[in-house]
């Protein structure tokens, strides 16, 4: 047998376990997602939701595998460590959030908290020291973990909690403390309070319509007909949407994608939102002020920047 004919086989098994279950309640570990529409649909038309694919599957495999590794870690170094059981303070919260904590650690006082285990590629492990690196993040999952472990800590009547971070590859440790944000969780509770009252309602809120969230989002099949016909621009262009095929394709292969970015930014410049094909383009004018340099004056000017994604 070949190697690939190998590799495929365990894709293919792996592929297997790819399921989708009902949700009932909004979840801890979603309720920092920014699209309101997005967690309505997760309830409301849980069936409807794009399964992850098998690359994605691999990857929660591998966390499964960090929070094992983490466990080790904390153990080892001498720490009581309880990996929670199923808990009843979350089953019986108002508003109604659901999740399963990762681990409660006493570092040595006495008093466990609450403690969330995350596997990091090394750029995201380097970059996130504070919970507001977390916030800043451009990365929708990123920006999502303050709001879970937040949620723990809330339910569990706790001021202070931790991420256990190790990175990948490399696996190193990193804990980064979190102290409870009233104010935030506030924010949280009301937000879920709204999406139960979309879901009781049958009700849909706007959604986002963010192409950087957009673009990874498991309903956006539900969302693309609204926004072709919300769009400004709907353009039929044969041309351009074998451009934006190419384009897509050849993200890896810098000379040609650099050839047909060109070709394709000529093609939509002055457009600031328009649809071709399954092709989603948001443009934005920026603008810049005239600046002095040195002895130069630097004029203004202006350009169009882009954001492309296939839906």
């Amino acid at each position: 047998m070949k190697a690939e004919q190998v590799v495929e086989k365990i894709r293919a098994a792996k592929a297997k376990r790819i399921k989708i279950y009902p949700q009932h309640v909004t979840r801890a570990s979603e309720i920092g997602h920014p699209c309101l529409k997005y967690l309505v649909l997760s309830i409301s038309n849980w069936e409807d939701r794009t399964p992850h694919d098998v690359g994605l599957e691999f990857v929660f495999e591998g966390g499964n595998m960090i929070e094992k590794m983490a466990i080790k870690d904390l153990e080892e170094a001498g720490f009581n460590v309880y990996k929670p059981e199923p808990d009843q303070t979350l089953r019986e919260f108002k508003p109604v959030i659901t999740g399963h904590l990762d681990v409660r650690v006493d570092f040595g006082d006495g008093k466990p908290i609450t403690g969330e285990i995350k596997g990091l590629n090394k750029y995201d492990w380097d970059k996130l020291n504070t919970i507001e690196d977390f916030f800043k993040s451009k990365k929708t999952w990123l920006r999502k973990y303050p709001a879970q472990i937040m949620c723990y800590m809330y339910m569990k009547n706790e001021d202070r909690g931790f991420f256990y971070l190790k990175s990948v590859p490399g696996f190193q440790p990193k804990i980064i403390w979190v102290d409870l944000d009233l104010e935030y969780m506030e924010n949280i509770l009301k937000k879920t309070e709204l999406i139960e009252k979309h879901v009781k309602e049958g009700t849909k809120p706007e959604g986002i319509n963010d192409i950087d969230v957009c673009q990874y989002c498991a309903f956006k099949h539900i969302c693309l007909p609204e926004l072709k016909r919300s769009s400004l621009d709907l353009v039929t262009d044969p041309e351009l949407e074998d451009n934006l095929e190419k384009w897509n394709k050849l993200r890896g292969s810098y000379k040609e994608y650099n050839q047909l970015d060109k070709t394709i930014k000529k093609a939509i410049n002055g457009k600031e939102k328009l649809v071709v094909g399954d092709f989603l383009i948001q443009g934005v004018l920026v603008e810049r002020q005239a600046k002095q340099q040195e002895a130069k004056l630097i004029p203004s000017s202006s350009y169009w920047k882009y954001k492309i994604a296939k839906f």
